[in-house]
């Protein structure tokens, strides 16, 4: 079931204002890349949001938010999402070590929210931050939380207390029950398909989230029993191990192809992976279903830290762009300079055919494969269009018409025609869906 989100205690209260009265005015407008801090506990980068752990204006750690350019030249302001310190009761956010101290896992969802666990009189919660001091999503309580994947509105973590793996959804228009709870294996979360690791060397499955049936079952090639999966549209990364072999299967092609081994993150026709030896963060770019030798795009040094991802740097599987934390402390992002595939949609929740304007909106998303500019249009019986409402940067069109005009007043009641057309702010693709809408209560 899904609740309201808690608030904090008033300290922590007291120190948001704070942050959120300074940063807004020291940040007022875009901020050129690189962005210079005094330090950074955890980044990740997802749907062109960079989400990190830095200090307010106030000296307190935050969690932050921006929405980065397309082209990564520009970021604008930051928005502090939730408090990063300890709670007057002790309650916080789980916290790793790292080579900054403690450093703090975020996963972005793609559609500008942030995954993070919560810790609350020892235990852990799973939380999805949906705006500053809001969370949506009410998990069990568990011990050795660990955020696996999020895409849009699903999420998947594991507990170690319960040794299982669980897949939970939010939606910000209805109640919805599609959690899931299973052994844990490698798995990872793509549009509306769970793929996950089986007993079976080699072997991953899909399986479709919103009806829970099996729908394929694919033979990766790998040497393993997979130990991680990351998944983005066509391409399925596999991994035997820290240490162990690597590829990425193709499922247009339908083989696989081996890849460098070490923690990598995916983006869309390539991966990145940390060369402590080299001290580099290295690139390499299999679009055309054969991996090129890895090269260089920026300098990351070796630290004392094994595994780094989303604590120095991260990869935005829906951008094309990767971000970092440099020797300076200053956060820079680097495109990627491979094509993106043609834009997709992953993903829908889409209303009924109803509104009763009294006591509803009528509510829906849409997931893509890359950011996208949308325009959602109402037209009325005859043809005329009522309400147009945009959007734009986000892989995700969020759409919440409440039965009123462009002029602020309600639509007659009768049938009404939407149209959603959606395109990709970079890289080629369109899509448009449409359905009806009968209109009552006016």
């Amino acid at each position: 079931m899904r609740r309201p989100a808690r608030r904090p205690l008033l300290a922590a209260a007291v120190a948001l204002v704070a942050g959120l009265t300074a940063t807004t005015s020291a940040n007022a407008a875009d901020t050129p890349l690189p962005i210079q801090t005094d330090g950074v506990w955890g980044v990740d980068f997802a749907g062109g949001t960079l989400a990190t752990v830095e200090h307010s204006a106030s000296r307190d750690q935050y969690v932050m938010t921006r929405r980065v350019a397309p082209d990564g030249s520009t970021a604008a302001t930051r928005v502090p999402m939730m408090y990063a310190g300890t709670f007057a009761e002790g309650e916080h956010i789980k916290r790793v070590p790292c080579d900054a101290g403690e450093c703090i896992p975020l996963v972005g969802s793609g559609n500008g929210d942030v995954g993070l666990v919560f810790v609350d009189d020892g235990k852990e919660y799973v939380q999805i931050r949906t705006s500053p001091n809001t969370y949506h999503g009410e998990e069990p309580a568990v011990t050795g939380a660990r955020l696996v994947d999020v895409t849009g509105r699903y999420f998947l973590y594991n507990a170690q207390s319960t040794n299982k793996q669980y897949l939970d959804d939010l939606q910000p228009y209805r109640t919805t029950d599609v959690r899931i709870t299973r052994s844990i294996t490698a798995a990872s979360v793509w549009g509306t398909r769970l793929w996950a690791a089986s007993s079976t060397a080699g072997t991953v499955t899909q399986t479709d989230i919103k009806t829970t049936k099996l729908v394929e079952t694919v033979a990766t090639g790998a040497p393993c029993v997979i130990k991680e999966l990351q998944v983005m549209g066509r391409w399925v990364y596999w991994s035997c191990g820290m240490t162990g072999p690597a590829g990425v299967y193709d499922r247009t092609a339908k083989k696989s192809f081996t890849v460098p081994s070490g923690p990598a993150l995916v983006g869309d026709g390539y991966l990145v992976r940390h060369d402590r030896t080299a001290g580099q963060l290295l690139l390499s770019d299999f679009h055309t279903g054969t991996a090129a030798a890895p090269r260089p795009i920026a300098d990351l040094a070796a630290g004392s830290t094994a595994d780094q991802r989303r604590l120095t740097w991260a990869v935005d599987k829906w951008g094309g762009d990767i971000a970092y934390v440099d020797s300076a402390k200053a956060i820079r992002v680097v495109p990627s300079g491979v094509p993106t595939q043609s834009l997709a949609k992953i993903e829908s929740d889409v209303d009924g055919t109803s509104l009763d304007v009294d006591n509803a909106r009528w509510g829906s998303t849409w997931q893509f494969n890359k950011p996208v500019t949308w325009t959602f249009t109402v037209k009325n019986a005859s043809g005329r269009t009522v309400r147009t409402l945009t959007g734009s940067g986000s892989p995700q069109a969020d759409v919440a018409w409440d039965g009123k005009t462009d002029a602020g007043t309600y639509t007659a009641n009768g049938r009404h025609t939407w149209t959603l057309t959606a395109k990709a702010v970079e890289g080629a693709g369109t899509s448009t869906t449409t359905g009806e809408i009968a209109v009552t209560g006016t």
